[in-house]
Order: C-alpha cells, then sequence, then structure tokens
C-alpha cells in the first residue's frame, strides 16, 4: 500500500484522508498542521496518521505520495521548504487540490526534484469535513499536471467515488471561474434578492421562504430541462417595458444592482433570442438591457 503525507489537513485533507484511510488506499503517515494540536485533532478525525507541526519538515517520514492542502497563498513556499529538506525524490507524487493554481504555478520545486506534480480539485463545498466524508461519492474532481501522477491520483480519487476528468492547465483559471459563478455566486445573488425583497418591505426571513421553493424548482428544471428551456420571466416573454420598469426602480435604490440586474438580464436575453422571442421584442430588451444589437 503507498504511503501519503499531508501537508495542511484541513477540512479537504482531512476529507480525503479519512475516505483512503477507511477504504484502505493509502497508509496515512505524516498529518503536518500550523499547530500540533491542530495536527493531533486531524489525526482524530482521520483515525490514522501521526502529527507534527510546520517546524517539523525535516523530520517527516518519506511518501510515496504527497498532498500539499495549505492555503493558496502558501502553497509555493510550503513546496519550496519541502524541497530544500529533501522531502522529495525521483518518483515522488506531489499534488495539491487548488481550483484556482496549476500543479507547474507552485510545485515546480518539487518537480525540479523528480517528482511528479499535479493538481485536482474536487468540485464540492467542503463546509464540514463530516458531511463531507459522507457525501463525497459522485463528485467531479478537475486535473491537471504530468501524466505519471495523473494515472495514480484518478484511481485513488475513483477509488472513493470522485469522478475524474482532465482540464487544460493553461485554462485553469477559467475552469475555476465557471465553477465560482455557479456555486459562490449563486449565493451573493440570493442576498441581493433578500435585499431587494427587505428595500420592498419584505422581511428576510419571510424572502427566505419566498424563494427556498422558486430557487429550488429552477435549479431542478435547469438539470432536468437545459438554460433554454428553463428560463421564465419578462426576458423570456419578451416585455421589455417591465424590465425597464425594474431596472429603473432598481437604479433609483442601488445602481450597483441594478448593473447586475442588466448585466445577467443580457445573458438572459440571449437564451431567450435561441428560445425564438420575435426580433422587435428582443430589440427593445437589449435597448433596457444596455446590449448593443
Amino acid at each position: 500500500m503507498q504511503t501519503l503525507n499531508i501537508i495542511g489537513a484541513g477540512r479537504v485533507g482531512q476529507t480525503l484522508a479519512r475516505l483512503w484511510h477507511a477504504r484502505a488506499v493509502f497508509q496515512i503517515g505524516a498529518v503536518c498542521n500550523r499547530s500540533i494540536g491542530s495536527a493531533q485533532a486531524a489525526v482524530t478525525f482521520i483515525d490514522a496518521g501521526t502529527a507534527y507541526d510546520v517546524n517539523s519538515f525535516s523530520r517527516l517520514p518519506a511518501a510515496d505520495v504527497w498532498l500539499l492542502a495549505c492555503p493558496d497563498d502558501q502553497l509555493q513556499a510550503c513546496c519550496v521548504d519541502l524541497s530544500k529538506v529533501g522531502a522529495f525524490n525521483q518518483g515522488s507524487i506531489v499534488f495539491h487540490c487548488s481550483g484556482a493554481l496549476t500543479a507547474h504555478e507552485v510545485l515546480q520545486s518539487a518537480q525540479a526534484c523528480g517528482a511528479q506534480i499535479a493538481s485536482l480539485h474536487p468540485i464540492k463545498s467542503f463546509a464540514s469535513p463530516e458531511a463531507a466524508v459522507q457525501g463525497f461519492e459522485g463528485t467531479f474532481c478537475g486535473m491537471e499536471g504530468d501524466a505519471v501522477a495523473l494515472a495514480v491520483l484518478e484511481s485513488v480519487f475513483a477509488a472513493i467515488g470522485g469522478q475524474c476528468f482532465a482540464i487544460k492547465s493553461e485554462s485553469k483559471t477559467l475552469y475555476h471561474a465557471a465553477s465560482v459563478m455557479a456555486c459562490n455566486y449563486l449565493v451573493a445573488l440570493q442576498e441581493a434578492s433578500i435585499q431587494t425583497f427587505a428595500q420592498a418591505g419584505v422581511a428576510r426571513e419571510q424572502a427566505m421562504a419566498i424563494l427556498q421553493p422558486i430557487v429550488s424548482d429552477t435549479v431542478h428544471n435547469i438539470f432536468s430541462m437545459g438554460t433554454q428551456a428553463a428560463l421564465t420571466g419578462p426576458i423570456a416573454r419578451g416585455d421589455a417595458l417591465v424590465v425597464k420598469k425594474q431596472v429603473a426602480a432598481l437604479n433609483a435604490w442601488r445602481t450597483d444592482y441594478a448593473h447586475t440586474y442588466q448585466q445577467l438580464g443580457r445573458v438572459a436575453l440571449t437564451l431567450a433570442e435561441q428560445r425564438g422571442i420575435s426580433d422587435q421584442a428582443a430589440y427593445n430588451l437589449a435597448k433596457v438591457l444596455g446590449r448593443e444589437s
């Protein structure tokens, strides 16, 4: 069985390590966090491994595979420090799980030691390791990097239910932006909606109750029918007068929300055109939404 060392066993590292240990995919070696207390808590959750703190790099045991799961802005420095103490060698596999960074951007020092490097990004919310462990099955994972590393990682992620797919290294920033728009910005959009409800006199609790069924239904429709068929509302109907009134009302309160409405409206207008609204309706909507016809 291959050995795994984890540097930065936070929510992602703990989730993956616990799954790999439970399914006998890896023998867990070092679990290294900023403090020994944090590392020991991670070992307890994983139910395997030995706790180390960040001052112990020179004493870490050898491992076949290294997961660097520290924050993005620390990945490169962490990899350099490990390389300096001889942690990596020919044949080591070193990877990170950042959605924003490629392997080559931050793991070059490991590669210079002869290691095979990669990044593998599980597209999942890891707000709670306990919940993530229970719900990891079926998680899609975008991966890029050296072929040897990817072959190993695809196998070990598949063993815990991950569904891996390749992404182009040069396009990883766009790949991550797509995930951010779909997940993180959905939350932001709901907050903007709730604040707009409040401006109209609807309390937050009531707004949440109103939004839950329509947002849930919309998400269901997107994935069962596709985005074109799921689009409803005034833009889908070609109703420029309603859209104009809403833009004016938002502008009178918050111009930034009016601009957000218009920008998203232009995307909705493209979908409505694909569905076949009239040329005149599309022209009228384009004027209101600030899109050049």
